[in-house]
Protein backbone atom coordinates (compact mmCIF):
# COMPACT_ATOMS: atom_id res chain seq x y z
CA UNK A 1 0.00 0.00 0.00
CA UNK A 2 1.73 3.48 -1.14
CA UNK A 3 -1.54 5.96 -1.38
CA UNK A 4 -1.52 7.96 1.99
CA UNK A 5 -3.98 10.70 3.60
CA UNK A 6 -1.79 13.60 5.33
CA UNK A 7 -3.44 14.50 8.53
CA UNK A 8 -2.34 16.13 11.60
CA UNK A 9 0.10 13.52 13.87
CA UNK A 10 -2.56 13.91 16.86
CA UNK A 11 -5.54 12.80 14.90
CA UNK A 12 -3.59 10.23 13.68
CA UNK A 13 -2.67 8.97 17.25
CA UNK A 14 -6.41 9.28 18.10
CA UNK A 15 -7.63 7.32 15.60
CA UNK A 16 -4.44 4.80 15.89
CA UNK A 17 -5.91 4.57 19.89
CA UNK A 18 -9.02 3.97 19.20
CA UNK A 19 -10.23 7.24 20.37
CA UNK A 20 -12.25 8.51 17.88
CA UNK A 21 -13.47 6.93 14.47
CA UNK A 22 -13.96 10.23 12.41
CA UNK A 23 -12.45 13.26 10.85
CA UNK A 24 -13.18 16.49 9.20
CA UNK A 25 -11.39 17.56 6.51
CA UNK A 26 -11.90 20.17 3.38
CA UNK A 27 -9.13 19.09 2.24
CA UNK A 28 -5.06 20.93 1.99
CA UNK A 29 -4.75 24.71 0.35
CA UNK A 30 -3.40 22.90 -2.81
CA UNK A 31 -6.65 20.48 -2.67
CA UNK A 32 -9.16 23.71 -2.81
CA UNK A 33 -8.26 26.44 -5.10
CA UNK A 34 -11.27 25.35 -7.46
CA UNK A 35 -14.16 26.73 -7.01
CA UNK A 36 -16.98 24.32 -5.43
CA UNK A 37 -14.05 21.82 -5.34
CA UNK A 38 -14.84 19.32 -3.13
CA UNK A 39 -12.65 16.81 -0.46
CA UNK A 40 -12.55 13.40 -2.48
CA UNK A 41 -11.57 10.27 -1.18
CA UNK A 42 -9.90 8.17 -4.41
CA UNK A 43 -8.76 4.91 -2.30
CA UNK A 44 -10.94 3.05 -0.21
CA UNK A 45 -7.56 1.45 1.89
CA UNK A 46 -4.70 4.23 2.45
CA UNK A 47 -1.89 4.98 4.98
CA UNK A 48 -2.38 7.41 7.62
CA UNK A 49 0.25 10.22 6.99
CA UNK A 50 1.29 12.02 10.19
CA UNK A 51 2.27 15.64 9.06
CA UNK A 52 3.35 18.74 11.98
CA UNK A 53 2.35 21.29 9.54
CA UNK A 54 -0.31 23.88 10.93
CA UNK A 55 -0.92 21.76 13.91
CA UNK A 56 -1.35 23.90 17.15
CA UNK A 57 -1.98 22.24 20.69
CA UNK A 58 -5.45 25.09 20.45
CA UNK A 59 -6.80 23.63 17.48
CA UNK A 60 -7.06 20.09 19.62
CA UNK A 61 -9.41 19.06 22.39
CA UNK A 62 -7.38 19.17 25.19
CA UNK A 63 -7.91 15.73 26.47
CA UNK A 64 -6.20 14.73 23.56
CA UNK A 65 -3.11 17.10 23.84
CA UNK A 66 -1.44 13.88 25.01
CA UNK A 67 -1.25 12.48 21.67
CA UNK A 68 0.21 15.67 20.67
CA UNK A 69 3.63 15.07 22.06
CA UNK A 70 3.75 11.70 20.85
CA UNK A 71 6.00 11.17 17.72
CA UNK A 72 5.69 14.83 17.56
CA UNK A 73 8.91 15.67 15.50
CA UNK A 74 10.89 13.69 13.12
CA UNK A 75 13.92 11.23 14.13
CA UNK A 76 17.17 12.44 13.66
CA UNK A 77 17.53 11.72 10.17
CA UNK A 78 14.83 13.11 9.10
CA UNK A 79 12.05 10.02 9.30
CA UNK A 80 8.77 9.42 10.52
CA UNK A 81 7.19 6.91 11.73
CA UNK A 82 4.25 5.00 9.52
CA UNK A 83 2.13 2.93 12.19
CA UNK A 84 -1.40 3.10 10.76
CA UNK A 85 -3.74 2.10 7.97
CA UNK A 86 -7.33 2.82 7.31
CA UNK A 87 -10.97 1.44 5.57
CA UNK A 88 -13.03 4.55 4.55
CA UNK A 89 -15.94 2.62 5.92
CA UNK A 90 -18.81 6.06 4.77
CA UNK A 91 -18.09 9.52 3.73
CA UNK A 92 -20.71 11.95 4.66
CA UNK A 93 -20.89 15.51 3.31
CA UNK A 94 -21.16 18.16 5.63
CA UNK A 95 -23.48 21.39 4.40
CA UNK A 96 -24.43 22.82 7.39
CA UNK A 97 -22.46 24.11 10.26
CA UNK A 98 -24.54 22.49 12.92
CA UNK A 99 -24.39 18.98 11.12
CA UNK A 100 -20.51 19.48 11.80
CA UNK A 101 -20.46 20.94 15.39
CA UNK A 102 -23.13 17.93 16.28
CA UNK A 103 -20.40 15.58 16.47
CA UNK A 104 -17.66 17.82 17.76
CA UNK A 105 -17.64 15.49 20.98
CA UNK A 106 -16.63 12.62 18.23
CA UNK A 107 -13.85 14.62 16.92
CA UNK A 108 -10.65 15.24 17.84
CA UNK A 109 -10.43 19.09 16.81
CA UNK A 110 -11.46 21.75 18.98
CA UNK A 111 -15.08 23.43 18.45
CA UNK A 112 -13.52 26.62 17.41
CA UNK A 113 -11.34 25.16 15.02
CA UNK A 114 -13.96 23.65 13.75
CA UNK A 115 -15.77 26.95 13.01
CA UNK A 116 -12.92 28.42 12.22
CA UNK A 117 -11.94 25.59 8.89
CA UNK A 118 -15.67 25.48 8.16
CA UNK A 119 -16.01 29.22 7.49
CA UNK A 120 -12.54 28.89 5.82
CA UNK A 121 -13.17 28.90 1.57
CA UNK A 122 -17.03 28.38 1.62
CA UNK A 123 -17.33 27.14 -1.79
CA UNK A 124 -14.67 24.07 -0.78
CA UNK A 125 -16.77 21.65 0.46
CA UNK A 126 -16.11 19.51 3.24
CA UNK A 127 -16.66 15.85 4.49
CA UNK A 128 -16.69 13.93 7.63
CA UNK A 129 -15.15 10.45 7.01
CA UNK A 130 -15.91 7.68 9.40
CA UNK A 131 -12.38 4.97 9.43
CA UNK A 132 -11.81 1.67 10.60
CA UNK A 133 -8.07 1.96 11.56
CA UNK A 134 -5.36 -0.65 11.74
CA UNK A 135 -1.95 -0.93 13.59
CA UNK A 136 0.87 -1.78 11.75
CA UNK A 137 2.54 -5.16 13.06
CA UNK A 138 5.68 -2.57 13.39
CA UNK A 139 6.26 1.29 12.60
CA UNK A 140 7.84 1.98 9.49
CA UNK A 141 10.29 4.91 9.16
CA UNK A 142 10.46 6.43 5.71
CA UNK A 143 12.39 9.68 4.92
CA UNK A 144 9.99 12.52 5.12
CA UNK A 145 11.49 13.81 1.26
CA UNK A 146 10.24 17.26 -0.51
CA UNK A 147 7.72 14.67 -2.61
CA UNK A 148 5.40 14.48 0.77
CA UNK A 149 5.33 18.59 1.28
CA UNK A 150 2.85 21.15 1.13
CA UNK A 151 -0.30 21.66 2.00
CA UNK A 152 -1.81 18.83 -0.25
CA UNK A 153 -4.22 15.65 1.61
CA UNK A 154 -2.69 12.91 -0.58
CA UNK A 155 0.42 11.24 -1.17
CA UNK A 156 1.80 8.52 -2.58
CA UNK A 157 4.55 6.74 -0.94
CA UNK A 158 7.97 5.93 -2.54
CA UNK A 159 7.53 2.35 -0.72
CA UNK A 160 4.76 -0.03 -0.11
CA UNK A 161 3.73 -0.47 3.30
CA UNK A 162 2.79 -4.41 3.77
CA UNK A 163 -0.64 -4.68 5.82
CA UNK A 164 0.13 -8.37 7.17
CA UNK A 165 -0.85 -8.87 10.63
CA UNK A 166 -2.17 -5.56 10.88
CA UNK A 167 -4.44 -5.34 14.29
CA UNK A 168 -8.00 -3.09 14.66
CA UNK A 169 -7.31 0.05 16.74
CA UNK A 170 -10.83 -1.26 17.99
CA UNK A 171 -12.82 -4.31 18.16
CA UNK A 172 -16.18 -4.22 15.55
CA UNK A 173 -18.69 -4.31 18.84
CA UNK A 174 -16.84 -0.69 19.33
CA UNK A 175 -16.49 0.58 16.36
CA UNK A 176 -20.04 -0.10 15.49
CA UNK A 177 -21.47 1.69 18.52
CA UNK A 178 -19.11 4.90 17.93
CA UNK A 179 -20.60 4.91 13.89
CA UNK A 180 -24.13 4.65 15.82
CA UNK A 181 -23.96 7.45 18.05
CA UNK A 182 -22.08 9.43 15.34
CA UNK A 183 -25.28 8.76 12.99
CA UNK A 184 -27.47 9.92 15.64
CA UNK A 185 -26.18 12.93 16.46
CA UNK A 186 -26.19 14.21 12.80
CA UNK A 187 -30.08 13.11 12.42
CA UNK A 188 -30.72 14.89 15.79
CA UNK A 189 -28.88 18.36 14.67
CA UNK A 190 -31.07 21.32 13.79
CA UNK A 191 -30.96 22.68 10.59
CA UNK A 192 -31.05 26.48 12.13
CA UNK A 193 -27.33 28.19 12.39
CA UNK A 194 -26.66 31.22 14.92
CA UNK A 195 -24.21 33.43 12.01
CA UNK A 196 -23.78 35.88 15.04
CA UNK A 197 -22.45 33.22 17.32
CA UNK A 198 -20.56 31.95 14.31
CA UNK A 199 -18.66 34.67 13.51
CA UNK A 200 -18.15 35.57 17.17
CA UNK A 201 -16.47 32.05 17.93
CA UNK A 202 -14.49 32.62 14.35
CA UNK A 203 -12.95 36.30 15.52
CA UNK A 204 -11.80 34.76 18.82
CA UNK A 205 -10.19 31.59 17.03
Amino acid sequence: MKYALKEWNTIVEALGKGKTIAIWRKGGIADTQEPNKSFKVEKERFILFPTFTHEELDKVKKECWIYFKQNHKLSKDNQLQIKYWTELYEEIPISDINQLLSISDELVTSYEHLVSSYNLNPSSKGKVLILRVYALNYPILIPDISKYGGCKSWVELNINIPRIRSTPALSFKEFNHKVKTIKSLLAKSSTYTDHNEIIAISKAS
